[in-house]
């Protein structure tokens, strides 16, 4: 029922703005806080998991129907990264990984107030996000190394079987790398010139898909298994640089062009 009537109001922002339409369209990029809400409310309170800070790139283009109403859409690449120390079972170890992202989201926005050249927005929609691989680095000190554990550099690969990081890859057996979330935020524009303009947001990202259906084991003999059971929220704070088209401009000089050839 939420997904027929997202549909339908972005459809309805489009027809509206069939005679008003203007694309703005350019790059984007900013910094994001990670915070990891695991499955087993339990987990965090054994570990110490660190909130993070990484960064994000990619492509913004947003479909303005008139002064209100606007579509956004991006293709961003972005990292996701997770710190575990203070392992009771391990104390000796520390656990890192940096996850790689292709992620779009498409939003309604919604614009507040103009003041002069800037103007002040709200935006709300869903957001899928694709998990492409990544990696991370297993730290052990003395109490793992002593019982010929070692750990080190690995990459992340999707297999039907896990086998531990012994060849340098820890397969996810039953990753969700598909992931579907829902994004809400502010947002102010200020207008350069004629066809151009800069954006300034903050969203908050609240992930609705685990990274994976269960843990792996990183090390045969350890206790302790890498927790892939947690959604992704997200900080997210970005700049856009964007450029105007607007196909009713191109269109007018057309029939401009047509009228004059004719009174020639």
């Amino acid at each position: 029922m939420k997904m027929r009537f997202t549909i339908v109001f972005f459809l309805g922002m489009l027809i509206a703005g069939q005679a008003s339409a203007q694309f703005w369209f350019g790059p984007k990029f900013g910094m994001q806080l990670n915070n990891n809400a695991y499955q087993d409310k339990d987990y965090s309170k054994d570990y110490e998991i660190a909130e993070s800070l990484s960064w994000h790139a990619g492509f913004a283009m947003q479909y303005t129907t008139d002064r209100k109403f606007a579509v956004h859409t991006e293709l961003i690449y972005l990292q996701l990264k997770n710190s575990i120390t203070n392992l009771p079972s391990d104390p000796e170890l520390l656990s890192e990984s940096t996850h790689s992202i292709i992620s779009a989201p498409l939003l309604g926005r919604y614009t507040l107030f103009y003041a002069g050249p800037f103007s002040a927005y709200i935006m709300a929609g869903p957001r899928l996000s694709y998990w492409i691989g990544g990696s991370g680095n297993l730290f052990t000190q003395e109490g793992l190394d002593a019982d010929g554990l070692e750990g080190g550099p690995y990459d992340v690969g999707f297999s039907p079987s896990p086998g531990g990081i012994g060849d340098g890859v820890l397969s996810v057996s039953k990753a969700n790398r598909l992931q579907y979330g829902i994004d809400i935020g502010i947002g102010s524009v200020m207008d350069l010139s004629s066809g151009q303009r800069v954006s300034f947001e903050l969203r908050f990202s609240k992930g609705h898909s685990n990274m994976a259906l269960g843990q792996e084991k990183l090390l045969e003999g350890a206790t302790y298994s890498e927790n892939y059971q947690y959604a992704n929220n997200q900080l997210i704070a970005s700049i856009g640089f964007l450029f105007g088209y607007d196909p009713s401009d191109k269109r007018k000089g057309s029939s401009t062009n047509k009228l004059s050839n004719k009174t020639k």
